[in-house]
């Protein structure tokens, strides 16, 4: 077999690895964004390996692009809680999970403004996470945000992206803080905005590993 055909099948499986990674980091998102563990979880933790066993199974050709989304915003524990329940086996209504996600937002819009500037290590970091959205892993993808904005201080970083629709977001959101590696961003949380213009924006906030 030549190096050619081993390099393309490398690239082929590449974002498939990157998913079967990212399912993972998902679970560990969920679970450290949503401090209850109630039956809600549990369920949709069981939905999210019935899927993934499914990918597993099915034929490369018939296989999504990508692959354990969540109904809702996936890594955003107030808009995955409200999709799941109240905790009392009531669904919430649209109304209520908008409310979550935007006290979610407000929330993680207060801590990152809160986080002392970094200009020495702040700017290095954020060209690592620049880097990461045109690297050849996240190009594998198919994906790409648009009015991208990135920020990095002393403990944290937000990204910042737009996309047509609410699952490419979604997926991008799980393929690059995968690509990023922990040893760049660490404990992320997303959500996923939906803007008047039928666009969705992702806002990736993550703490800086230490180093």
């Amino acid at each position: 077999m030549s190096s050619d055909h081993n390099g393309k099948g490398f690239r082929e499986r590449l974002p498939w690895t990157i998913a079967a990674i990212a399912v993972v980091v998902l679970a560990a998102n969920l679970l450290w964004g949503q401090k209850s563990e109630d039956a809600g979880d549990g369920e949709a933790l069981a939905r999210l390996n019935e899927r993934l066993d499914a990918l597993e199974s099915a034929p490369a050709a018939q296989r999504p692009r990508a692959s354990a989304r969540l109904p809702g915003a996936m890594g955003d524990a107030g808009a995955a809680a409200g999709s799941l329940g109240d905790g009392h086996g009531e669904p919430q209504t649209p109304e209520e999970i908008a409310a979550a996600r935007d006290r979610q937002l407000r929330e993680l819009e207060a801590q990152f403004a809160s986080d002392a500037a970094d200009p020495v290590t702040g700017p290095e970091t954020e060209n690592i996470l620049v880097e990461t959205i045109s690297g050849e892993t996240m190009a594998g993808t198919g994906l790409r945000p648009s009015n991208v904005d990135i920020a990095c201080k002393q403990s944290s970083c937000r990204i910042v992206g737009s996309f047509d629709r609410m699952g490419d977001a979604q997926d991008w959101g799980l393929f690059y803080i995968t690509a990023a590696g922990g040893n760049v961003l660490s404990q992320t949380q997303m959500v996923f905005v939906p803007k008047p213009d039928g666009k969705t924006e992702v806002r990736i906030y993550s703490n800086r590993a230490k180093g």
